[in-house]
């Protein structure tokens, strides 16, 4: 699912624009009241329809993109829906070519200038967000990817995607507790007024004496003494030097980092003292994700694996009172409506969707909470099971056509405060309970008046989303929310049942 720039260009900053448009400020007790008549049983009629719902999981092949937050960390305790384990690989580099340490006439080399030299790298990473369990740490290791790994800068992998790397760890992390990131401040001692602050950022020392020597050894200028020099040039630095893989301590932690390559916090740390007209001072330099500006891209890749054995959700026994829904890469419901294709002809005043989590005593669902964003589109079973979007109802003040490559996406983007699907939350007299709806009130009047396909649904947490070969990003971070839903077979606990309120009036 790489993402696709083209016709989408347009749309798809409004979309994300819209998205992030604060939604508290919708009555989530009073939705869509002023569009529905009273019920009288004479004129307007209030019915329940029962949904069908079956457990699906997804085959996923989403692609991050270098701008896309990439996750690092382990779920380790989710009785509910199993471990997660995500590993990060990336590649950091010198801003230009020739590179050189320092400015020009120091020295950093303690045979020729005593008490020079390299004193420690430290690979840091920008982290932005975190999803889980903030008081539980959790431990990092660092190693080396292998130079003949596949790993290119003009690649965008998938989630299974995992360079080889080489054996031997080169730095492993303190205990990092989420809550405790915190600004790190570094005062340097010449002058002392100067300093260097940062904010939320994992740092890792690198300590392993043979890769520091790959980096360190070789810091003069003279770039023709020496033509496989690793800081010569670009090409001969990746040779060299193709990237880092970040591996989480396994059986450690109960949530995941979300990280920034582009953002300057993440970087190669190079601390050193040099020397320069007799006068000594500390210093260092950096190397970063690069953009592909004044040099090639930087490789990246997450690797994210989802373990559920001895979960209870079981993809391979699926049960008939619920539904599991995890975000990307993860799992999705199938929904069909079988009394919607022969409903009377009627004017529909409202049509909703009403989706509620099932209660947990379980107290990981605390800090495991649920996707922030569900989302609804159609199944065509005509078209091989493709996915298109919903008829009319994601922006009912655009015209779109989810049957046409070009057009099948409303330019504004989806209306959160017509369509719904946001996450909300309320009481049920023993504490919080999540809940979702959906207004598809403009597709049924289209299945009831003009008796068009009764199409099969498919329930989600996406990441982004995928038609006709285009990607729409979706505001959904990777990885971050799961929820059990009660289903709509029958066994289910009415009062978490999954079910379609209708309001209309007979013609």
């Amino acid at each position: 699912m790489q993402r696709n720039t083209p016709v989408l260009s347009l749309f798809v900053i409004a979309f994300f624009s819209f998205l992030t448009w604060n939604c508290t400020k919708i009555d989530t007790t009073t939705l869509g009241s002023g569009l529905i008549p009273a019920v009288d049983n004479v004129h307007t009629f209030a019915d329940t329809l029962d949904i069908n719902c079956t457990q699906g999981l997804f085959n996923d092949s989403t692609r991050l993109g270098r701008n896309d937050l990439h996750v690092l960390g382990n779920i380790t305790n989710d009785p509910i829906f199993g471990k997660t384990e995500a590993s990060l690989y990336l590649q950091l580099k010198p801003g230009f070519f020739p590179f050189f340490f320092g400015l020009a006439g120091d020295t950093i080399n303690n045979a020729l200038s005593p008490g020079t030299g390299f004193d420690s790298v430290i690979l840091c990473l920008s982290s932005k967000s975190y999803y889980g369990d903030t008081s539980i740490p959790q431990r990092f290791t660092v190693y080396q990817i292998d130079n003949l790994a596949e790993f290119s800068d003009t690649s965008t992998y998938k989630f299974d995607h995992q360079p080889g790397i080489l054996p031997t760890p080169i730095g492993t992390s303190e205990a990092i507790y989420p809550f405790a990131l915190k600004n790190y401040t570094r005062f340097y001692p010449s002058p002392a007024t100067v300093r260097d602050s940062v904010n939320n950022q994992i740092r890792i020392k690198l300590t392993d004496p043979a890769f520091l020597d790959l980096l360190t050894s070789l810091t003069s200028r003279d770039t023709s003494a020496n033509a496989n020099r690793i800081y010569r040039s670009d090409s001969i630095f990746k040779e060299r030097l193709k990237g880092f893989a970040v591996v989480a301590e396994p059986g450690q932690g109960n949530g995941l980092f979300y990280i920034n390559l582009n953002d300057p916090g993440t970087r190669l740390e190079f601390h050193y003292k040099k020397q320069n007209n007799n006068q000594r001072d500390t210093s260092f330099s950096s190397f970063y994700f690069s953009s592909g500006i004044a040099t090639s891209r930087s490789a990246h890749a997450n690797h994210l694996v989802r373990d559920r054995t001895g979960a209870e959700f079981n993809p391979s026994m699926p049960a008939t009172d619920a539904v599991y829904i995890q975000t990307t890469p993860g799992s999705f419901a199938n929904l069909s409506i079988p009394e919607l294709t022969n409903f009377p002809n009627s004017i529909i005043h409202r049509a909703e969707i009403f989706v509620e989590q099932v209660p947990s005593v379980n107290p990981v669902d605390n800090v495991l909470t649920p996707p922030l964003y569900l989302y609804l589109d159609l199944i065509d079973t005509a078209s091989g099971n493709r996915s298109k979007p919903l008829y009319f109802d994601l922006n009912p003040t655009v015209g779109y056509n989810p049957d046409n490559q070009l057009t099948f996406f409303p330019s504004g983007g989806i209306d959160l405060n017509y369509f719904g699907g946001y996450r909300r939350v309320k009481d049920n007299g023993s504490g919080p309970l999540f809940y979702y709806t959906f207004n598809v009130s403009r597709y049924v009047q289209h299945i009831v008046t003009n008796g068009v396909n009764n199409y099969r649904m498919k329930l989600y947490a996406p990441f982004n989303l995928n038609y006709y070969g285009y990607t729409v990003p979706f505001n959904n971070n990777i990885a971050n929310g799961r929820i059990k839903v009660g289903s709509g077979s029958p066994g289910t606990d009415v009062n978490y049942r999954m079910k379609m309120r209708i309001v209309y009036s007979k013609i």
